[in-house]
């Protein structure tokens, strides 16, 4: 059993803790309640990407009961790592006070790591909150005088807590030194990071540049307008967001590229939803916000954007729903399509594909962007900051949202190489296309019906989509598998026969002669453990049916219906690997889940043996135990 780091929690209330990794106990852990926090409403997925646990840690001597564990650590408590009388080592973390009262110290927690589990409290630990408390407000008392006195500098003076980055530790600045007759000035404030900036602070001060821009727009019928810029420092980035006579204010103060310093705006929870950037929290100004220009003769080392590129043949392990920094080659670029959504709202959308060294993949722009993009970028660089990923029948697409930042030809040495390697190589190279199916089968789980119906008591757990592999039997199949799709090649939509020879589409709002026939039906499959409908499209319901859709009997006369029935019964009983993908999809204020096959496959009797002798083997364990 490990040792506790007894004293760490006194030290840490007295600021005397710099770059130590103590070793703590976990007595309680709770869930906290983000949506106070966030002041609005939020969908199950929203909500279950801002909660946060509360955990009470003991040193063996005292306990703090506020401390909270970043979003980002979630899934050690929710896959049972954590849990009470955990034994952890503290790797990374924050202190704050609460409204600057050091009676509510808060202790966020960015990296820790399990070490053991105990099976009960040890020692008898006091709450540290309460334990000593004139002795740590006397000390901080006494430290902050010390501060304030211009003239007195040394060793009086201890740093606070600060977060251990890159396994070293990241030191807030001291006071700064400019000279300045203003003594209001923010510039002479102690300088946060932004990576340090959370909802419990109140007092801080940041110098950042202004990485980009977004124009005023209104809201509420013009009556409410509203402003957005990604502000960026040596450590991180945040959005800041500026509403009514805050706009009138900041937004022709703030220039991209320039330096500022920034204080007294609101810290809240970022709405993932609208904000593309790699931060739990956003920032909102206010009537208490100051602004103030950077000097020229002061030269902090902030870059000018923050990216992290991914490359395209790693999107595919990416979530959906997530957003990242591509870059690519732009080698095809799709005429602009107007439609209607499923809320009947007229849309414009533009196809591209893009490439780099490792495969290709489609990336759709949207409104404004899609009718002012060029066609003649076609080998261009293409640079997306914050695009979305999405999931397009098992594969995976990029969108292009209002909050991406999309730049042609970029002056950065990434997009240099790449161009060159395009012109050299690239074009040449045959790449895989990620928006096709392009699943890495050998890490795809294997999963009984009997599994899949967990998914049904806790919908949450599978995030947006997962792909499982099953080996089942088609036991029914729905009738009139067929149907008449618009004729235009990036329309899928059903069309209403308007009796006159003619057929609407409403995603296009357009009426033509002729149209094309696709697949689309529903197939019960089974196991031994359960059963599950699932949606077929074209490709999978062409490998089943054995022939394209224009061959499918779909007549209405005896002969053809004759034929359409043995076509499906001839399926009722066929044994076969499927790829299913399980979708989580909110509609209404409900959540259901989706199945749909993306993927058959012949049955691998030497795989299916393997498998069984590691279900033998681990059922004997269990047995054995």
């Amino acid at each position: 059993m490990q040792k506790l780091t007894t004293g760490t929690l006194m030290r840490f209330a007295k600021n005397s803790i710099c770059g130590e990794q103590p070793i703590l106990q976990v007595l309680n852990i709770k869930l906290m309640d983000s949506k106070s926090v966030n002041g609005s409403s939020m969908t199950a997925s929203q909500y279950k990407k801002t909660q946060r646990y509360r955990l009470i840690l003991s040193d063996g001597k005292h306990f703090l009961p506020s401390c909270v564990l970043t979003v980002q650590l979630n899934e050690l408590v929710v896959n049972g790592q954590l849990q009470e009388y955990s034994i952890i080592r503290l790797d990374r973390y924050l202190r704050s006070d609460l409204k600057g009262q050091t009676a509510k110290m808060i202790l966020q927690i960015l990296q820790v790591t399990v070490l053991d589990i105990a099976t009960h409290k040890i020692g008898n630990p006091v709450s540290l909150l309460t334990a000593n408390l004139n002795e740590i407000e006397t000390l901080t008392t006494s430290i902050t005088k010390n501060v304030l006195q211009p003239k007195v500098t040394g060793s009086v003076f201890k740093q606070p807590i600060v977060p251990i980055i890159n396994d070293l530790p990241i030191v807030p600045p001291p006071l700064s030194t400019t000279t300045t007759t203003d003594v209001d000035s923010i510039k002479n404030n102690r300088l946060f990071k932004i990576e340090a900036l959370n909802p419990f602070q109140n007092k801080w001060t940041i110098r950042v540049r202004v990485a980009s821009k977004t124009p005023m727009r209104t809201y509420a019928n013009g009556e409410g307008k509203l402003f957005s810029c990604d502000i960026i420092d040596e450590t991180s980035e945040i959005r800041a967001n500026g509403f009514g006579d805050d706009c009138d204010r900041f937004e022709p103060l703030l220039i991209i590229g320039n330096i500022y310093y920034i204080t007294q705006a609101q810290i809240k929870y970022a709405n993932k939803q609208f904000n593309t950037l790699n931060n739990d929290f956003e920032m909102t100004f206010n009537n208490e916000t100051i602004i103030e220009p950077c000097l020229n003769n002061i030269q902090p080392n902030i870059p000018m954007q923050r990216l992290h590129f991914i490359s395209i043949d790693q999107i595919q392990n990416i979530e959906t729903n997530s957003f990242i920094d591509v870059i690519g080659i732009i080698i095809s670029i799709k005429d602009m399509i107007h439609g209607k959504s499923k809320q009947n709202k007229d849309y414009t959308k533009r196809d591209i594909l893009i490439l780099d060294r490792t495969g290709q993949i489609t990336v759709t722009l949207w409104y404004r962007i899609a009718e002012n993009f060029q066609t003649s970028t076609v080998r261009s660089v293409i640079m997306l900051k914050g695009a979305s990923v999405n999931d397009f029948n098992g594969g995976r697409t990029l969108s292009v949202l209002a909050c991406t930042q999309v730049h042609i030809d970029p002056d950065l040495p990434i997009a240099h190489e790449l161009r060159k390697w395009y012109l050299e190589e690239g074009m040449n190279i045959d790449m895989t296309d990620l928006t096709l199916h392009s699943h890495k089968h050998e890490n795809i789980s294997w999963k009984t019906f009997g599994q899949v119906a967990e998914y049904e008591s806790s919908m949450a757990s599978i995030g947006n989509s997962e792909i499982f592999r099953i080996k089942a039997v088609c036991t029914f199949v729905r009738h009139d598998p067929v149907y008449k799709a618009c004729s235009r090649f990036d329309c899928k939509k059903k069309l209403q026969d308007n009796n006159d020879g003619t057929y609407y589409c409403l995603k296009c709002d357009l009426n033509y002669e002729d149209f094309k026939l696709l697949y689309m039906t529903s197939i019960l499959l089974s196991d031994s453990t359960g059963y599950q409908w699932v949606s077929f499209f074209e490709k999978e319901s062409e490998i089943l049916f054995g022939c394209p859709p224009e061959q499918f009997p779909c007549g209405k006369s005896k002969d053809d219906e004759e034929k359409a029935y043995q076509k499906l019964t001839s399926i009722c009983g066929q044994e076969k690997m499927f790829l299913i993908r399980v979708k989580l999809n909110h509609y209404n204020n409900h959540d259901r889940l989706q199945f749909t096959c993306v993927g058959i496959e012949p049955i691998d009797a030497r795989l299916m043996c393997h498998l069984y002798l590691e279900d033998i083997g681990k059922m004997s364990c269990i047995l054995s135990d």
